[in-house]
């Protein structure tokens, strides 16, 4: 029998700290790479629809343009500080979000807000946010939920 406590939760689960998560947002070299092979399978698709081979061909450099354009506007968006508090204040470099919503698909997180009418989101891939700041970013959320949008499913 021993003598000793443990020195961990039962349960696996650490309680969380009144630490604010402090998080580096930059552009995702998976999204990039994603863009990119979605931009060639469009240029494919093009070649093996049924339009007629002039215009299949011609529509390719407007498939390739718009491509390129999506890319370079992700490649190029600058890297961002976000600090989320344990009170549910969310910063962005320095100031104070309106409205902070965190959406989690597995380990992609999105935190949207509202600038005015505008909405406006960042989004992490996991070759952004490895597993520990992940799990930081949950903790800090957990303290105090930030409000989820509601559900959009028909009664």
């Amino acid at each position: 029998m021993r003598n000793s406590t443990p020195s961990s939760n039962p349960s696996g689960r650490s309680r969380p700290t009144s630490e604010p998560a402090r998080l580096h947002w930059r552009p995702s070299r998976l999204l990039i790479a994603a863009l990119g092979l979605i931009t060639l399978a469009a240029c494919g698709a093009l070649l093996l629809s049924e339009l007629p081979g002039l215009l299949a061909w011609l529509g390719i450099p407007c498939v390739l343009a718009s491509g390129l354009h999506t890319i370079l506007r992700a490649a190029r968006q600058p890297p961002h500080r976000v600090v989320v508090q344990a009170t549910g204040q969310v910063l962005l470099d320095g100031r104070l979000l309106e409205a902070p919503c965190l959406h989690w698909r597995g380990p992609i997180v999105r935190l949207s807000w509202r600038e005015g009418r505008r909405t406006h989101r960042l989004l992490w891939w996991p070759d952004t946010l490895p597993a520990p700041q992940r799990r930081e970013l949950r903790l800090a959320a957990a303290m105090r939920p930030l409000p989820r949008a509601p559900e959009s499913v028909a009664p």
